[in-house]
């Protein structure tokens, strides 16, 4: 059993980590594109009004990605609670030390990302 713990305690670690990265890259992507604009309307600067639109909608092609990738990230997420539990470990509590993901969170119902509407345009 220690063994089993063992080696499931790094697991639990990085697929928190990887979560918490891709949540932090969303975020400055959007601060990314919020800066872009701000330059634009920013007084003296002359900048087209088109400066940097080729770029966000690079960026927003990227955050959608980026989005798809979380989604998926989170539910392998559910699928290691499950394979914990199948090994014995639920008791262990490695689930009170990183949050997982709910388990009807997996259900076969799509649920439509509001970027999916962006990407599509």
């Amino acid at each position: 059993m220690n063994q089993r713990i063992e080696a499931a305690r790094p697991i639990a670690k990085k697929i928190n980590e990887v979560e918490k990265s891709l949540n932090m890259t969303m975020l400055q992507m959007g601060e990314l594109m919020s800066n872009i604009a701000k330059a634009r309307l920013a007084k003296g600067t002359h900048f087209s009004l088109t400066a940097g639109m080729e770029a966000s909608e690079k960026l927003i092609a990227a955050a959608a990605k980026t989005a798809r990738s979380y989604r998926e990230v989170v539910e392998a997420h559910q699928h290691l609670a499950e394979d914990r539990e199948d090994a014995g470990l639920r008791t262990v509590g490695l689930g009170d030390v990183f949050e997982c993901p709910p388990a009807q969170a997996m259900g076969t119902e799509t649920i439509t990302s509001p970027l999916r509407v962006v990407e599509s345009a």
